[in-house]
């Protein structure tokens, strides 16, 4: 849907939290007439009390209303949605809006995980090969932030929240992997899937994906249309190992230089550095100092994120880690380590076994793992050569007792590395993954 639609029609904003607000701050500048805002669950902040709708009279507004701009964390699977939809308003964002508006100035990332640190790595790589990007979307700037408009490219990360209302796509798209995410929000693992693979279904000229033959290249094949070139790292001559990424004719960077750990992360370079060049025609003269530039972009907070600590050993806030595949790329980081790993957290009821499989064989060995919370206990209860290594911490308090036990296997005396890597979201204890990392940060220090 595109700013013009909107025209005449009675607009109303579902949601008042950062990109309810900005929705609302550009209709309303464009002159769009909107009624309000509608929230169906809780209160409307103060600031807003006199232009919101709560409640029941939230929906009452909106199935009045000629189009909903909804935010992205409503789910699809909300009674309040499947009204609108069976009532026929229509629902778009503010992300689809801003999209339609300019697809081809953008570039879209998507994926499991990944796409924050590779949406940030293709905008450092963009602007040393001397173009102005700006970075918005999911990581918490909205996408008609000032920075982004001036920009001469908008690199956006989009989540499958986001990518589920688009009816148009960006030009470039980056898809870094496929896995099961936030179920409940989408109705299940297919629904996630195609929710996610939205992004590429309205146009995209280009995407750049970590293979050509799985499961992920099938579902894209599947979702985009015939014109759409699909690419990986190895069309650019770009090839990933666990010591470095070289670009034939232009380069090696080993991953010791890298300020990004593991193996996962060169992949995302691999696929930034493919975005760039073929995305955008790189000239050759720029390769080599694109290529150089990998290694001056910094990892994001809460993503192997090594902290300040106490006790001589390396702590590693992997909080943004919340599903078993992601548990798994972090530990490919410290293979041959004395690992202590926190693991757990609300429980969702993600299928554990990837993780399972990897403590269970060598990799296992080294690695003493602290499960806590619902999704902690699901670990030891489900039982296995996994858990031989498995002490069941229960709490936040007691995974650090344990960590901090001077003769116990996960104390300073027994391990090298301290991981944060918990497989789970952190709302069984913690108002947010945030929080669960401010804590960690206070346990590293004693």
């Amino acid at each position: 849907m595109r700013y013009e639609d909107l025209a005449g029609r009675a607009v109303v904003v579902w949601g008042t939290g950062r990109e309810g607000r900005a929705a609302h701050a550009e209709l309303t500048g464009r002159g769009v007439d909107v009624v309000g805002y509608a929230v169906t669950g809780g209160e409307a902040p103060a600031d807003l009390a006199d232009l919101t709708a709560t409640g029941e009279a939230g929906l009452a507004r909106m199935l009045a209303a000629d189009v909903v701009v909804k935010s992205p964390g409503v789910p699809h699977t909300s009674p309040e949605y499947v009204a609108l939809r069976q009532a026929g308003v229509a629902v778009t964002s503010l992300t689809d809006l801003w999209l339609s508006a300019d697809p081809d100035r953008v570039v879209g990332v998507t994926g499991t995980k990944g796409k924050s640190t590779t949406s940030a790595i293709v905008r450092h790589l963009l602007e040393a090969a001397g173009r102005t990007a700006s970075l918005v979307g999911n990581g918490g700037t909205p996408v008609t932030a000032d920075d982004a408009s001036a920009s001469e490219i908008a690199v956006t990360e989009v989540s499958s929240y986001q990518a589920a209302e688009l009816s148009s796509s960006p030009r470039v798209a980056v898809v870094t992997c496929l896995y099961p995410e936030h179920l409940p929000w989408h109705g299940g693992f297919e629904a996630y899937a195609a929710d996610k693979l939205n992004l590429l279904a309205h146009g995209t000229e280009l995407v750049v994906l970590p293979h050509a033959h799985d499961d992920l290249a099938e579902r894209v094949r599947a979702a985009v249309g015939e014109d759409t070139v699909l690419v990986t790292p190895a069309d650019a001559g770009i090839t990933v190992t666990d010591e470095a990424v070289r670009w034939s004719g232009v380069g090696t960077v080993a991953a010791a230089d890298l300020q990004v750990h593991g193996r996962h992360n060169l992949v995302n370079v691999a696929l930034a550095l493919t975005a760039v060049a073929l995305g955008f025609d790189l000239p050759e003269e720029q390769r080599p100092a694109v290529l150089a530039a990998t290694t001056t972009f910094a990892a994001l907070a809460h993503r192997l994120e090594t902290i300040a600590s106490a006790d001589g050993r390396r702590w590693v806030d992997d909080s943004l880690a919340t599903a078993p595949e992601a548990v798994v790329a972090a530990l490919g980081s410290f293979a041959g380590q004395r690992v202590a790993l926190v693991l757990g957290g609300a429980d969702r009821g993600l299928d554990m076994s990837p993780l399972r499989t990897h403590l269970a064989g060598p990799a296992g060995d080294d690695v003493r793992v602290l499960a806590i919370g619902p999704a902690g206990t699901r670990w030891v209860e489900e039982g296995g050569p996994a858990v031989r290594h498995t002490h069941l911490a229960g709490t936040w308090a007691g995974a650090v007792a344990a960590l901090h036990d001077p003769t116990g296997p996960a104390g300073p005396a027994s391990t090298d590395v301290v991981l944060l890597s918990p497989g789970a979201p952190s709302f069984d204890e913690f108002a947010s993954y945030e929080e669960r990392s401010a804590a960690f940060r206070v346990a590293a220090q004693g």
